[in-house]
């Protein structure tokens, strides 16, 4: 045993009702021997603390890599993750480690940068529908500069100015104006590739399919395509702001984005099967595959819309889905499942446990938030009442 190979595809956003949906229409038995449950509980409400405790094996309180009253996404340096995960616990067991993310928080650059191999599978495109792109030359700059300075602009700029002044010309001014080459990408991803309901996931299946793995391997994935935005024009579409404004949405918006969420997250369920059944097609079923979510989505349920901050059914209960190797147990039980146990779990797989199941459950398992993710005080039409009552730690149990 410990030569299994393990795949982690994570639906970023995908609540657990929409996935049980999707696998009612499109069951995954027919892709290998799945088990499904439905009392998995996510960490955090938001992709960061969410991944950093899959792949540690701590809450967010524990590793630290969280947002609070003053740290907040975009604050690199301080929210970062500086914890070792089972990444590297692997690859000190042999593994040859992967990645491929289309979420900018699961990057090297925010301290997932234990992989031997990562790719990111993004359009680069912000909430409202613009694009920003750089040229090759400066992208992989960039990406070093920030995780050696975090979010300071001024480090950055001088390190690339160090490097060449055209370079970081080419930075500030990509930045501000819209290149011929980006403005030609954002009309093939609205025109062509029906971005914000593609976002990504079709390059990522693209590129797994041309990989060359070497085994044994770890392969953790990263499917945007249910995460907002559903509306890519300004002004239709929601953000972390969203619940924090003075104007209230309106009910056919929020019904507009609910429809537009079941169609990208079907999108993505798609991408996640074509993804399992190569993977199964090239190594067999004797593997270690799950699928899960990182976080749910509200939908003005709680008087809520989005993720983040608040710790509703809607947002923590995600599915969790395992291709069981060959001899292993499915193990039942009516405690909870958490993102937390998924480290204990395979690494108990690993060794040749085979029931190693028990190890996803927990008598007693949380989540847990600490303020808004995102520093939105400043933002036009906010109400800086719901900001104030809502920038403080939550915490929420589930079991005895």
């Amino acid at each position: 045993m410990g030569r299994l190979n393990v795949t982690i595809i994570v639906m970023d956003t995908l609540r657990l009702d929409t996935f049980n949906e999707l696998i009612a229409a499109a069951p995954l038995s027919r892709l290998g021997r799945f088990v499904c449950l439905d009392r998995c509980i996510a960490p955090s409400p938001w992709t960061l603390p969410s991944h950093a405790s899959l792949l540690t094996g701590m809450y967010p309180s524990e590793h630290g890599s969280h947002e609070s009253k003053t740290v907040k996404g975009l604050d690199i340096d301080r929210i970062r993750l500086t914890r070792r995960t089972m990444v590297s616990d692997l690859k000190d067991m042999g593994y040859r480690t992967y990645a491929i993310s289309a979420n900018p928080y699961v990057h090297p650059v925010y301290g997932f940068d234990e992989f031997d191999s990562f790719r990111e599978e993004s359009y680069f495109t912000d909430i409202y529908g613009s694009v920003f792109e750089v040229s090759d030359k400066v992208k992989p700059l960039l990406a070093k500069y920030r995780q050696m300075y975090g979010s300071n602009p001024l480090k950055i700029s001088l390190a690339l100015l160090k490097e060449d002044p055209n370079l970081l010309f080419d930075a500030v001014t990509s930045g501000i104006f819209l290149t011929p080459r980006a403005a030609a990408k954002k009309l093939k991803a609205k025109l062509v590739d029906n971005w914000p309901l593609e976002k990504g996931g079709r390059e990522i299946v693209r590129t797994e399919k041309r990989m060359a793995f070497k085994k044994p391997f770890f392969f953790l994935i990263n499917l945007m395509e249910p995460h907002d935005p559903y509306v890519g024009a300004k002004g239709k579409d929601f953000n972390w702001a969203t619940p924090f404004m003075k104007e209230k949405v309106d009910d056919a918006l929020v019904n507009k984005w609910k429809r537009l969420y079941l169609k990208a997250s079907g999108k993505g369920y798609r991408y996640v099967c074509e993804i399992v059944k190569d993977l199964v097609r090239r190594f067999g079923d004797d593997q270690l595959i799950i699928i899960t979510a990182d976080h749910g989505q509200a939908f003005n349920e709680h008087g809520f819309i989005g993720h983040g901050s608040m710790l509703y059914d809607e947002i923590v209960r995600v599915p969790f889905a395992v291709m069981l190797p060959k001899g292993f147990e499915e193990v039942k039980s009516n405690d909870y499942v958490s993102l937390v146990n998924v480290k204990d779990f395979v690494m108990a797989a690993l060794d040749g446990d085979k029931k190693a199941m028990r190890k996803l459950y927990g008598k007693k398992v949380r989540t847990e938030s600490f303020g808004i993710p995102a520093a939105i005080s400043n933002l036009k039409g906010i109400d800086l009442k719901k900001v104030r009552a809502n920038e403080k730690a939550r915490s929420r149990t589930f079991g005895n």
